[in-house]
C-alpha cells in the first residue's frame, strides 16, 4: 500500500505527464507572455543567461499546475516540511501578519495555518479571489470536516474600499492576516495612488510596493512574519518561517514602513535566486518596476552596417500582427511584416536607409532598434 507521500508524488507524475502533452508554443499568446517573462528575468536577475529562460518559463508553468493540484489534494498540507519558527500558529503568541510570496506552492501557507487552528484572514486581489476563491473555500471546508476545526477563515479583497478598516478590526480582534507581499496583476500602481506605495530595492532594479502591511503592523503592534514556500529537489513542499519584524510603536511610521518592506524583499531575495523557476511574480512584477533612465548608445558610425539590437528588442506576434517589444521599458510597437522581415535579414541588404527612407531609419536609430 502506498504511503501518503508516495501517493502524492504519483499524482505529481500524472500532472507532469498531462502537462508535457501540451504544445505550449501553439497556446494563444504564449510568445508574448514568454517574451515579457524573459525581459523581466533579465532586468531583475541578469545573472541568468537568456538561453535558459525558455526552460525556466516551462518549469514555472509546470509549477503552477502543481500548485493548483496542491489546493485540490486535501492532505498536501500534512506533507509540508516546516522550517524556522518552532511554534507555528501558536495562539498564545497573539496574531501575526504572515507575509508570503508567489513562490512554490504558495497557497499551502493558508492551509497549514488553518490546520494549526489559527484564525485566518486572507487578503487577496479581486482577480485571485475570482479565480481561486472557490477552490480555497472548498479546501478550507474540507479541512473543517476532516479535522473538526472551528477556527475562523475569511477572505478580504485588497481592492475593496473597506479593506483597510476591515483588516485593522480583524487584527485587533486577534486574528492573523495572510498577505502576498509581492503584489498581483490587479494591485499595480495607478495614477493618484502614489501615496500608497514606496520604493524598495529588488535585484538590479527598484520596484514600487504597497506600504499597507507596514502601516497595519505599526498601527496595531502586530509583528510581521515573512514566510517563503518552495518545492525542493524531492518535489516536496517546504514553508520556511523567517525572523519576525517587530514594530517599535513609538517610532516614525513612515520610516518603519520603508524599513519593513525592504526587509521583506531582502528576505525573499536568496530564495528567488535559488528557486527562480518557481516564482509567478515574473509574469507581473514589471507592472511595479520603477522607470529607469535609458542611456542612448551612439550608432557605430557612418559606413558601418547596422545590426538589429537583440539585447534590447524582441520580435513577436500579438494576435497574428508583428510586434517590436522593448525589453527595457515593456513598450510594444506595431510594425509591418516588411519591416519585421527586414530586421531579421539585415545582413542581406546593402543599405537599410535606402529601403526604409531617411525618416524611418533615423527613428530606428533613435529608439536603438538598430545599433
Amino acid at each position: 500500500m502506498l504511503t501518503a507521500k508516495q501517493l502524492y508524488k504519483q499524482e505529481l507524475d500524472y500532472c507532469r505527464e498531462h502537462f508535457e502533452k501540451v504544445d505550449l508554443a501553439k497556446e494563444q499568446g504564449y510568445l508574448m507572455k514568454f517574451t515579457t517573462f524573459s525581459a523581466t528575468v533579465e532586468n531583475i536577475l541578469p545573472t541568468i543567461p537568456r538561453q535558459k529562460h525558455a526552460t525556466m518559463f516551462r518549469d514555472l508553468l509546470l509549477q503552477q499546475v502543481f500548485t493548483t493540484f496542491d489546493q485540490q489534494f486535501l492532505s498536501a498540507g500534512d506533507l509540508v516540511k516546516l522550517r524556522g519558527r518552532q511554534k507555528v500558529g501558536s495562539k498564545a503568541e497573539g496574531p501575526r501578519i504572515y507575509c508570503t510570496y508567489h513562490l512554490g506552492s504558495y497557497r499551502l501557507l493558508t492551509s497549514v495555518l488553518f490546520r494549526q487552528g489559527v484564525d485566518c484572514v486572507l487578503l487577496v486581489g479581486s482577480n485571485m479571489n475570482r479565480s481561486q476563491g472557490d477552490g480555497m473555500a472548498e479546501h478550507i471546508a474540507g479541512l473543517r470536516k476532516k479535522h473538526g476545526l472551528t477556527n475562523v477563515f475569511r477572505v478580504v479583497e485588497a481592492g475593496s474600499p473597506a479593506a483597510g478598516l476591515t483588516v485593522l478590526r480583524e487584527l485587533k480582534a486577534g486574528r492573523s492576516l495572510i498577505v502576498y507581499v509581492d503584489g498581483s496583476p490587479e494591485t499595480f500602481p495607478e495614477a493618484g495612488e502614489e501615496a500608497q506605495f514606496l520604493s524598495v530595492r529588488f535585484g538590479q532594479r527598484h520596484i514600487l510596493t504597497r506600504k499597507g502591511v507596514g502601516y497595519l503592523s505599526h498601527a496595531t503592534g502586530v509583528p510581521i512574519v515573512p514566510v517563503v514556500s518552495y518545492r525542493g529537489a524531492d518535489r516536496m513542499n517546504t514553508l520556511h518561517f523567517l525572523k519576525s519584524i517587530r514594530p517599535i510603536v513609538q517610532s516614525d511610521r513612515e520610516i518603519y514602513c520603508q524599513e519593513a518592506m525592504q526587509q521583506l524583499y531582502d528576505a525573499f531575495w536568496p530564495f528567488l535566486n535559488k528557486y527562480p523557476e518557481q516564482w509567478e511574480g515574473w509574469n507581473y512584477i514589471h507592472l511595479f518596476l520603477e522607470p529607469e533612465k535609458i542611456e542612448n548608445r551612439l550608432f557605430r558610425g557612418a559606413g558601418c552596417q547596422p545590426i538589429f539590437n537583440e539585447e534590447r528588442y524582441s520580435l513577436c506576434d500579438l494576435q497574428q500582427a508583428p510586434i517590436l517589444f522593448d525589453r527595457q521599458n515593456y513598450q510594444t510597437y506595431e510594425i509591418t511584416e516588411d519591416l519585421r522581415d527586414l530586421l531579421l535579414n539585415l545582413h542581406k541588404v546593402e543599405s537599410v536607409q535606402d529601403i526604409v527612407g531617411q525618416e524611418v531609419f533615423g527613428e530606428l536609430l533613435d529608439l536603438e532598434v538598430l545599433c
